[in-house]
């Protein structure tokens, strides 16, 4: 009698068991626990030394350091519901809730730091003719920006200068777009107990700002009008186009606010109650003041004061909003 034959089996491919077990039990003990926000913390101390130390640059610091809050604001604001087991449909609804809130939040705020690629980038020199921008074909909403350099001086003075481009058409100037480079001297201490001692320090603004309006009925002109003495005769010109429009933005900021209004109404009775809109509105305050700082590329300084500003505004609005949005509470509760 034959013996019947042995399949060989083949091993199976995938994660090893106890790996699986060691996620399901560890992934929820560090989501409850400050596992995550300690990370973020360590991230951004050890980017802020690496940048003074001159390893990292600013954009990217300040990139990190800000995307680094922003994750730690979402946890804080959705970590009432790691402690319970939800079925599929609400854990789908909550992590499309985090990606909508991400979106909403990261996007604006890295664009602000790293506009991108320049779709146009040319040099106006004092007296010339006026420049074309080639964008005819792209219309649109554009981020201007305008670098100047001063010439070198002698000594630590203070100097200011002011710079005028006539944008039109056909000859004809539609708007005038003004700015101001400033160079300011100062002191920073540097070193620590008596040994540390005071060094001067130098403190440019030659970039500056804008936002322009590119038609796509006529070529766009630029032509540099005015120029002080004391900086180089030109003037280095940038566009950026703003892929996302404003209202776009601006939609997508409600959305999420919408959003975190219905996961506070979704938390259990006095589980930090409006603590995630009251954070939401924090963060789209800070990122507003943040995009419009007078300072072309914002940097650590104008993310302290955003951070700030928002905090206050978010801690008077958000418990406004949150006030107003308890009776959809009452009305989730009472299903």
């Amino acid at each position: 009698m034959k013996g019947q034959p042995t399949k060989s089996r083949s091993p199976q491919r995938g994660t090893h068991p106890a790996i699986q077990n060691a996620t399901r039990v560890l992934l929820p003990v560090a989501l409850r626990g400050w596992l995550l926000p300690a990370t973020a913390a360590a991230v951004g101390v050890a980017v802020f030394v690496l940048y003074n130390l001159g390893v990292v640059s600013e954009a990217a610091a300040v990139t990190t350091v800000g995307v680094a809050v922003l994750i730690t604001v979402l946890f804080f604001g959705l970590r009432s519901f790691f402690h319970h087991r939800y079925d599929r449909v609400t854990t789908a609804a909550l992590a499309s809730f985090a990606v909508l809130w991400l979106s909403a939040t990261l996007y604006p705020y890295g664009r602000a730091i790293n506009p991108g690629t320049p779709a146009f980038s040319a040099e106006l020199s004092r007296g010339a003719a006026a420049i074309t921008v080639p964008l005819r074909e792209r219309p649109g909403r554009y981020s201007l920006l305008v670098e100047g350099h001063f010439l070198p001086t002698e000594g630590r003075t203070n100097r200011t200068a002011t710079y005028s481009i006539a944008v039109g058409h056909d000859a004809t100037t539609d708007r005038v777009v003004q700015g101001t480079f400033s160079e300011t001297w100062g002191t920073q201490r540097v070193g620590a107990g008596r040994r540390s001692s005071l060094v001067p320090s130098l403190h440019q603004t030659n970039q500056v700002r804008d936002t322009l309006a590119v038609p796509g009925t006529h070529s766009l002109t630029l032509q540099l009008t005015e120029l002080s003495p004391g900086l180089r005769d030109r003037v280095a010109v940038r566009l950026y186009s703003e892929s996302v429009p404003q209202w776009a933005l601006l939609l997508l900021s409600v959305f999420a606010v919408a959003g975190a209004i219905l996961v506070d109404a979704w938390k259990p009775k006095g589980v930090n109650e409006g603590l995630m809109t009251t954070m939401t509105v924090a963060v789209f305050v800070g990122i507003a003041i943040f995009r419009v700082s007078s300072t072309a590329i914002p940097g650590f300084p104008q993310l302290v004061v955003a951070i700030l500003m928002g905090t206050l505004a978010g801690a008077i609005g958000g418990s406004l909003l949150w006030r107003l949005a308890r009776p959809l509470k009452q009305r989730l509760a009472g299903r």
